[in-house]
């Protein structure tokens, strides 16, 4: 390989690897700072919150589903075709 494009490649992962270990750091002290302002508890309080409204209003509307879908079940009209009742009926 040519020097000078091993050279660009060597300056180019440098580069690469010291922005990466940038980021990190940046992360790491972003997540110390969360950290130290509560945002995590916050956060847990919130989901915890989502997760009881969620459980209070969708199970009893399944179940509420579930029970009106027994009371009044829908048939299948033996698998003929709404345009083949119309035919039938002269309709079409």
């Amino acid at each position: 390989m040519h020097p000078f494009s091993s050279l660009t490649i060597f300056i180019f992962v440098a580069g690469y690897i010291t922005a990466r270990w940038d980021l990190v750091t940046r992360l790491y002290e972003l997540a110390f700072f969360a950290w130290d302002h509560g945002v995590f508890a916050r956060a847990a309080k919130a989901f915890a919150v989502i997760s009881l409204i969620y459980a209070c209003l969708a199970i009893p509307l399944d179940r509420l589903a579930a029970h009106e879908a027994s009371v009044h079940p829908r048939f299948l009209v033996h698998g003929i075709s709404a345009q083949e009742q119309l035919r039938r009926r002269g309709s079409f």
